[in-house]
């Protein structure tokens, strides 16, 4: 079997990367017409075709996705194997991508991070926690800050915090004077939800089907800001991690009468990334905010 050329796999890799030739011949540091030369060097030498083409845009084909899956781990590593032997890991330089599935647990992460480590570039995505998982084992994500961690003996997770979901509701709701909240009198209102990916919505949904109550078809809605707004104007009642409500005069939080729901943070990496050094940084930053 002939060896791959490592230089049109790097070409490949800048363009799916990139979405465009122009862009990743930028990044290369490399002429238009030369990038396109080493990707359709790639293509007939295989026989394949990686990317559809258009006067407008380029495209990943099927084999493309796939090459592209492959390619990410691999320069990943690559980048791993750059850092430990070159000055990146004092933390001079590189980049930390990290993931989140809300803003609230993450940025106190960073603003610590960043204080100590100033030298590295930090990227934040935020998305629901089965997004950010895959993103982990795609090496798109470094770290992610998430709630819903199975166990994969792939990942290395710490732990950071733990803290009850509660019912959100207008504060002109009837039931906004109640000091606490029954699943029953919850399950026979409209109610505002995240998407199912969401942990929030799937402690909540368990907690309904422990208690052996259906509530009816909500109102669904995906990221948590416009739950709080959906709820404030009036759509419905929604629920939220204590530790992410931000007081708001139109709302009122209350706790569930008589279950405990609790939701657990974590930042997790893919153990075998662990050892780098900008991520094994994050990491220390998380062992030390975490709340016992």
């Amino acid at each position: 079997m002939k060896s791959i050329n490592h230089a049109q796999l790097r070409a490949f890799h800048a363009v799916a990367t990139e979405g465009g030739f122009t862009k990743a011949a930028r990044l290369l540091n490399v002429t238009q017409p030369t990038l396109s030369q080493e990707v359709k060097a790639l293509e007939e030498a295989y026989g394949v075709l990686l990317f559809d083409r258009t006067r407008r845009s380029v495209a990943l084909t099927e084999l493309g996705r796939t090459l592209f899956a492959v390619t990410r781990r691999l320069f990943a590593a690559e980048q791993e194997a750059l850092e430990l032997l070159a000055g990146v890991r004092h933390l001079e330089g590189g980049t930390l991508a990290v993931g989140a599935d809300g803003p609230f647990h993450a940025v106190p992460l960073l603003a610590d991070f960043t204080r100590r480590h100033p030298g590295p570039t930090v990227t934040l995505s935020v998305g629901n926690s089965r997004t950010l998982l895959q993103g982990l084992l795609d090496t798109r994500i470094d770290v992610a800050v998430l709630a819903d961690v199975p166990g994969d003996s792939r990942l290395y997770v710490v732990p950071l915090r733990r803290d009850p979901v509660m019912a959100l509701l207008p504060r002109g709701h009837r039931l906004a004077r109640h000091r606490a909240v029954t699943l029953a009198e919850l399950a026979a209102e409209r109610l505002v939800l995240r998407e199912p990916g969401s942990m929030t919505r799937r402690l909540v949904e368990r907690a309904f089907a422990a208690a052996d109550l259906a509530p009816a078809t909500p109102l669904e809605i995906e990221s948590r800001e416009a739950v709080v707004e959906a709820v404030a104007a009036g759509l419905g009642i929604g629920f939220v991690s204590a530790a992410e409500f931000a007081q708001d005069p139109r709302l009122a939080l209350l706790p569930f009468a008589g279950v405990v729901v609790e939701m657990d943070e974590y930042v997790v990496c893919l153990r075998e990334r662990r050892r780098l050094a900008v991520v094994r940084a994050f990491l220390e930053v998380a062992r030390e905010r975490a709340v016992p």
